[in-house]
């Protein structure tokens, strides 16, 4: 059987790698995953701000691994886009809808990493969009 990948894009703050990856895993049922980071990815997916040098990096993911899954992550606390939380969701979910038109064929997960604790970061699904179809919290 081959290897099985997913992509994250999600920000660079260290403290959501591991509950980030571990979710991945978890529920994606992937062996392996491809991590891209950016600070603030969902403010720079909608605003286009660096997008076609992100997409580059998703296709090597793609192209090299078969990741046929992408997953846009947020989280609170973030000092490369300091917003609410519910503007975080907001701008996940118009991230994943602008990824899915530029990534055909890819399956879009959104995800925000909330504080559950010292320590502790919580992601949960804020939008799924596959093929020009939505299904959202």
């Amino acid at each position: 059987m081959p290897d099985r990948f997913a992509t994250i894009l999600t920000c660079i703050d260290g403290r959501i790698q591991r509950p980030l990856d571990e979710w991945t895993r978890a529920h994606l049922d992937v062996d392996y995953v491809d991590t891209i980071t950016e600070p603030g990815p969902e403010s720079a997916v909608v605003s286009g701000d660096g997008l076609a040098a992100l997409m580059a990096k998703v296709r090597v993911s793609q192209d090299a691994h078969g990741s046929r899954v992408l997953v846009i992550a947020g989280h609170s606390d973030c000092a490369g886009n300091p917003v609410s939380d519910d503007e975080h969701r907001r701008q996940l979910r118009a991230a994943a809808t602008r990824l899915a038109a530029q990534l055909p064929g890819t399956r879009i997960l959104a995800l925000h990493a909330g504080t559950c604790g010292a320590g502790c970061w919580a992601p949960t699904l804020v939008a799924e969009v596959v093929a020009g179809a939505t299904a959202a919290d």
